[in-house]
């Protein structure tokens, strides 16, 4: 068992502790999360959306052992190509995409019926796009500012495409963009007039939202932002929130510091969506602050693991890699669990790995996969650097 374990499972053996964990965690926290949903639906059958998520993560941490299996050379030969087949199925999604919500984020593959998330992919294709235009402007020949304006121009491609339906995904990328471009070396002259410039965008976007009939959604940015940071005057100063973040503090405040344990979550008839956007609620209410801290935590320690993995490798394009996807998925695990303890307003952020999502889920674990792939490749590379070094002891 032990053998066939080190054949196929390879790269940081904490991060895998880390994936298996939070897979183990989730479907608890999604078989009670999901109880009013199958009241609904399933005539209080919650087994089958703990069913339903469990084949999603079966089939992510097969995605992740293929994935970590392959040599990263692959994801910078294709990533050009893989990021403007994003592209294009963004455009595809933005005229003929499936609404929800009263957007248009899905896109649904003819004949099979699957449907899924083109942002989800366009996020994995730029971060590869970036680390490989970063790792190309590293040498002594070129300066790093150089990869700003290609950089930037697929940045604003991608995060354009998903403004209109999906404000917080269009930010999130954005903002982890950046952070990549500040480690890869950019002028932070760059990057502060991009952040300038951005907020100055969003402000105008925001305060004009009556008058841009296009952006249908704009409204429902400002009205979160404004109901955010509102105060009520007759309750000292308690924000007035909306519907979801009060139930989400109400879930927060009743789960003490052990929680109320398992299944027993009272808010969760009453928040919408406690087993996607607003799990994070959840968790904390029936496993306290304690089980709350432990879900941060490994976040944490998968950052930190990550930033190993960037210290081992001898190369600049698998470094860029890892910190653009490491980053990517923690921004988002902190964005999502700020909503849920109202520090940031409310967003559709699902909780990386945790959240019930199939393309979450998915293309989480691919992510996952390419960050291993380049720990399992400095592993390698350097038992093979020490082999060469033996020998030539030997030799000596």
């Amino acid at each position: 068992m032990n053998e066939a374990i080190r054949k196929y499972i390879k790269g940081d053996r904490i991060i895998w502790y880390v994936i298996i964990a939070l897979a183990v965690f989730s479907s608890l926290v999604v078989y009670s999360a999901t109880g009013n949903l199958a009241y609904k639906h399933h005539d209080g059958n919650a087994i089958f959306y703990l069913f339903r998520h469990a084949k999603f993560l079966m089939a992510g941490i097969a995605i992740i052992i293929a994935v970590h299996h392959m040599h990263y050379k692959w994801f910078a030969r294709f990533a050009t190509a893989f990021l403007y087949f994003s592209i294009a199925l963004l455009v595809i999604t933005l005229f003929t995409g499936d609404s929800l919500n009263q957007a248009s984020r899905w896109l649904t593959v003819p004949v099979v019926g699957i449907s899924f998330q083109p942002s989800e992919l366009a996020k994995l294709a730029l971060m590869m796009y970036i680390a490989k235009v970063l790792a190309q402007h590293q040498s002594d020949d070129y300066s790093a500012d150089e990869a700003f304006k290609p950089i930037m121009i697929h940045v604003a491609i991608v995060c354009g495409l998903i403004f209109k339906d999906d404000f917080s995904t269009a930010g999130l990328i954005g903002a982890t963009a950046l952070i990549v471009m500040f480690i890869g070396r950019v002028s932070l002259k760059y990057i502060l007039g991009t952040v300038g410039a951005i907020l100055l965008f969003v402000t105008i976007v925001i305060f004009s939202a009556e008058y841009l009939p296009f952006l249908h959604r704009a409204g429902t940015w400002k009205a979160r932002i404004e109901r955010h940071f509102q105060v009520d005057e007759s309750d000292s100063g308690t924000s007035t929130a909306d519907y979801q973040a009060e139930r989400s503090k109400m879930a927060i405040a009743t789960g003490g510091f052990m929680g109320k344990g398992p299944g027993n979550s009272q808010q969760r008839y009453f928040l919408p969506h406690p087993y996607s956007d607003f799990v994070y609620a959840i968790i904390t209410e029936e496993f306290g602050v304690f089980g709350a801290i432990m879900v941060m935590l490994a976040y944490l320690i998968l950052l930190f693991r990550s930033g190993v993995i960037v210290r081992a490798s001898t190369r600049t394009f698998p470094a860029f890699l890892v910190v653009g996807l490491a980053t990517l998925l923690s921004v988002q695990a902190f964005i999502n669990m700020g909503v849920a303890v109202g520090v940031f307003p409310v967003t559709g952020q699902p909780l990386p790995l945790v959240s019930m999502g199939g393309t979450s889920t998915l293309f989480t674990c691919l992510a996952l996969g390419a960050i291993l792939s380049v720990s399992r490749n400095n592993i390698q590379e350097k038992a093979a650097l020490d082999a060469e070094e033996s020998e030539k002891t030997v030799e000596a």
